[in-house]
């Protein structure tokens, strides 16, 4: 964990990998409506291909769906508990944490037969931010666990984001205010995060074909390229009275040796050896 006041003792059961270098946190408002709903489910399915790990708190509303959809794409998922590992709360969580333990895993501080006490779940938050490589607010109002995962991600230096929601609606404010006052950056998308973390994976660019070191050319092509060989460049003229051969045969010796990369042509009809 990267943060100052870690656990000395951590509790997994899993498969994922801990050590990851993109694990994202989704945190958001326990009571959401049909656009927190979406807005996570969207964000999710946008990584499918990011080879990414999904942290959130395994509690109601949105930690639900962020978990519910990872595993559903198969996408690694990590609940971090405010309890033991031999429970699960909310109990109605039960067949989500079980299918989590084989498609990401479950993650805490506390000892079996730790019960879920209104004071673990700001220590649960700090591991939720100390974990992750960013975290994502999606609907959360002034006050909450949301919030104060976020406000810890900034003092862990962690990138936080936020997807903004309308001025008048209750559910959005904890996301509006971190982004008026430059605690989150506000995205719309998961490609905002990619681009904003530097995981924006580029096309491979299809490597250069080397030319053959050892080409073997015909009686034509091995005058034509004596000729150019004695002098940086040469008109196709000079090349037709140099060479002694036919305008055909200096024009079919040139086109091999362009398309085997070996010579190119200038303008004006000029040709050269290619470096």
């Amino acid at each position: 964990m990267n943060c100052y006041d870690s656990p000395s003792l951590l509790y997994y059961k899993g498969n994922a990998d801990l050590n990851s270098s993109k694990l994202i946190a989704v945190v958001g408002t326990r009571n959401h409506n049909e656009y927190g709903k979406n807005i996570c489910e969207k964000l999710i399915e946008e990584l499918i291909n990011e080879e990414v790990i999904i942290v959130s708190g395994l509690a109601f509303g949105i930690d639900s769906i962020a978990h519910k959809t990872s595993v559903k794409n198969n996408i690694q998922t990590i609940g971090v508990l405010a309890h033991g590992l031999d429970r699960v709360y909310p109990s109605q969580n039960a067949t989500l944490a079980k299918q989590m333990i084989s498609c990401g895993g479950l993650l805490t501080e506390y000892k079996s037969n730790t019960i879920p006490d209104k004071q673990n779940f700001p220590g649960r938050n700090r591991i939720v931010a100390g974990i992750s490589d960013a975290i994502i607010v999606i609907e959360s109002g002034l006050k909450g666990g949301s919030l104060i995962t976020a406000e810890l991600g900034n003092g862990y230096n962690k990138d936080v984001f936020a997807f903004p929601g309308r001025i008048n609606d209750s559910k959005s404010e904890g996301c509006n205010y971190l982004i008026k006052n430059n605690k989150a950056a506000l995205i719309t998308c998961a490609n905002d995060v990619l681009e904003n973390m530097g995981w924006k994976q580029t096309k491979k660019t299809s490597p250069k074909k080397q030319r053959e070191l050892f080409i073997e050319l015909n009686a034509d092509e091995k005058i034509v390229i004596d000729i150019l060989q004695t002098q940086e460049q040469a008109h196709i003229d000079e090349l037709y009275f140099k060479s002694k051969l036919s305008s055909s045969a200096v024009a079919q010796a040139l086109l091999m040796l362009e398309m085997q990369g070996i010579v190119s042509s200038l303008p004006g009809k000029i040709y050269k050896i290619t470096l």
